[in-house]
């Protein structure tokens, strides 16, 4: 397992390796770039490279039993836990794992969710489920989150790469967390965009979590600027709507 600097968990855990692009959002994948980059799989992320590249690695099933305090835990930041490619007994032995520590909470991030609405679990309380969706023209994904049996739903806007519709119907989801694409090559995020589905959440008692802005790199403008110029810190999580934090001089951005 992996210390992380992403800001809305704590640790990585990558019992899979190796993905396949599904949408936009995986145009400039971070993991395909690390994962070419390290050796760990030898060919471009794509349906027809997937039999050679998605891996099941029984080797880290126990990692999460070495930490010592409980922790938020990332679930397969470098593959996708719903792969078609993944077998349903290797998928059953990650959740026995994730259910055999209550004391931790593992969050699960897919771009499959139609696959993750049909699994049945065991769902326990400690297993979050989301979605990512960069667009409005994946709005579908949240209908199929929805279906799933996790007691707690999340969607990552993250790469936002267009304006969702003004008012989507959030009903059932639990956190959104908004982020713009980084890297050499990101796409740019006007914050106008994040704003709207911060005033969706808010109209919803949702909770928001403006992870950055788009940027060279990650972690880089993690706040957000409101329409009157100026900046605050939204890290709400499920069930917890602390107010947003003025921010400080480090965390501005351009767009």
């Amino acid at each position: 397992m992996n210390n992380t600097a992403i800001s809305w968990t704590k640790v990585t855990w990558n019992p899979l390796r190796g993905c396949s692009k599904v949408s936009e959002g995986c145009r400039h994948c971070y993991a395909e770039t690390l994962s070419l980059k390290s050796g760990w799989t030898k060919l471009p992320w794509t349906a027809q490279n997937a039999a050679e590249n998605v891996r099941e690695v029984p080797g880290k099933l126990r990692e999460p039993y070495a930490l010592k305090e409980p922790s938020r835990v990332f679930v397969n930041s470098m593959s996708d836990l719903f792969h078609p490619l993944i077998s349903d007994a290797y998928r059953a032995r990650v959740f026995a794992v994730m259910t055999d520590l209550p004391q931790h909470t593992f969050q699960v991030l897919t771009k499959r969710p139609e696959l993750a609405a049909t699994w049945p679990g065991p769902w326990a309380d400690n297993i979050w489920l989301g979605a990512s969706i960069e667009s409005a023209r994946h709005l579908d994904r949240l209908e199929h989150l929805r279906a799933s049996g996790a007691m707690v739903r999340f969607v990552s806007a993250e790469p936002l790469l267009a304006p969702w519709w003004t008012n989507v119907n959030l009903d059932g989801i639990d956190w959104v967390i908004v982020g713009g694409e980084s890297g050499p090559e990101h796409r740019p995020m006007p914050h106008a965009w994040g704003r709207d589905i911060l005033t969706n959440c808010q109209l919803q008692n949702v909770a928001y979590f403006f992870k950055q802005s788009a940027a060279q790199r990650t972690e880089l403008g993690t706040a957000l600027r409101h329409e009157d110029g100026s900046f605050w810190s939204w890290q709400q999580f499920p069930g917890q709507l602390t107010p947003p934090q003025p921010a400080p001089p480090h965390s501005y951005a351009c767009e």
